[in-house]
């Protein structure tokens, strides 16, 4: 039996607590502030709760919290199904996650602007644009905590500050860098080169330092586009998990695994070249076998499913998945490790990298499940609206029958 004090709420058939009636001298159920949502999000025992469900891909309505189930009864009382009140309660978790994760991110970066050697006042302005786009992202991702039960406002209030966080490094890196330094005084110049292990003569030396900005914008915008897949996928299969019966999460799996192959393979193609360490091959064609498994997982998903159905082949298919890309991800380590020391990259760098691919994967997760239900929403509406339309995607369904014989 289910003790009433304890920290998960009632089973998910069970009907939820009514608000005690207005009357004289009883304390009437007031709906709790987004303010107050906050900080709850930031106690101690609730960030426990949260690194055990941040990086699952969902959790039972038996674990949803009773205070989760007091504030979405009070917030948002059209959220009857179990199994949506436990994906707004995982989405409050990772937002919490996340958001965590971005404060040493900030402050890093911040550090990194300014660690090595001295760049033109110009450049270090630039520079520092991801860093201010991070603490924004934080900043919004803290207190949109406090309207985690307002799922439609919160999720474009998100996109919105991850997507000024994702397109700021690509805008800097618009800045030409090498025209920021000036090459009649070459100590500067010199200082930054001698941080990669590379001396080049005055006349080479402006194609040197424009080198040195293209490796740092790879560490920089490698985890941001290598996590854009994983992420996406992660995203479709949540959204497979939370409505089994659709079908659009299966297909987009099946897209973007193969699209994930292609990433990794241009990414890491670079890094393989400078050292030669057969790591990086190794580590490679591990990820890619991981892609094309997933891709052709996703076959099996692209049908409608009963929940649990969905529930077993998806961990099935996940738990393999993952295995391989551990595999695969321990042996590129060794590529790694010759990569960073030979071009002497600092232990602050190699953190951020690391750390913003996972934030980066987290977030997409979030970002993309809301992208994917907001549209398979649009799309039952249009459909709805299009009734008239109906026999032209009955033709064109005919016809892609009659082609595919």
């Amino acid at each position: 039996m289910t003790d009433p004090k304890g920290p998960y709420g009632p089973p998910p058939d069970a009907p939820s607590p009514a608000a005690p009636a207005h009357s004289e001298g009883v304390a009437t159920y007031e709906r709790p502030l987004p303010q107050s949502q906050l900080v709850q999000s930031l106690t101690g025992s609730f960030f426990l709760v949260s690194l055990k469900r941040a990086f699952r891909l969902a959790i039972t309505p038996t674990e949803v919290l009773v205070a989760e189930r007091r504030a979405l009864a009070a917030s948002a009382a059209h959220v009857t199904e179990p199994e949506q009140q436990a994906f707004l309660a995982w989405r409050r978790s990772v937002l919490l996650i996340v958001a965590i994760f971005f404060v040493p991110l900030t402050a890093m970066r911040v550090i990194e602007t300014f660690e090595g050697p001295p760049v033109p006042a110009g450049a270090r302005a630039v520079m520092l644009i991801p860093a201010f786009a991070e603490g924004l992202f934080c900043l919004a991702a803290f207190l949109m905590l406090g309207l985690w039960t307002q799922w439609k406002k919160q999720r474009r209030i998100l996109l919105i500050a991850w997507v000024i966080y994702f397109l700021a490094p690509f805008v800097v890196y618009l800045y030409p860098f090498q025209e920021a330094f000036d090459y009649k005084r070459l100590s500067g110049a010199k200082e930054v080169l001698a941080q990669i292990n590379i001396t080049a003569k005055k006349k080479y030396m402006h194609t040197a330092v424009g080198m040195f900005f293209g490796i740092k914008a790879l560490l920089v915008l490698a985890p941001k586009v290598i996590s854009l897949m994983p992420g996406l996928i992660r995203a479709a299969i949540v959204s497979k998990l939370l409505f089994p019966g659709t079908s659009g999460p299966g297909f987009l799996l099946t897209l973007a695994a193969p699209l994930y192959a292609l990433f990794a393979y241009v990414i890491i193609l670079m890094p393989y070249q400078i050292t030669a360490s057969v790591y990086f091959v190794a580590g490679l064609f591990g990820v890619m076998f991981a892609q094309v498994f997933i891709a052709l997982s996703g076959r099996q998903l692209t049908a409608p499913l009963m929940h649990d159905e969905a529930r077993e082949r998806i961990f099935r298919y996940w738990l393999a998945y993952i295995l391989i890309l551990v595999c695969s991800a321990g042996v590129m380590l060794a590529g790694v490790h010759d990569f960073v020391t030979k071009y002497n990259f600092t232990a602050v760098s190699v953190i951020t990298t690391i750390l913003s691919f996972a934030a980066n994967v987290l977030v997409l997760t979030l970002i993309g499940t809301d992208t994917i239900i907001a549209n398979m929403h649009r799309v039952a509406e249009r459909r709805k609206l299009d009734e008239q339309q109906r026999h032209l995607r009955e033709e064109s369904e005919a016809k892609l029958r009659r082609f595919c014989e």
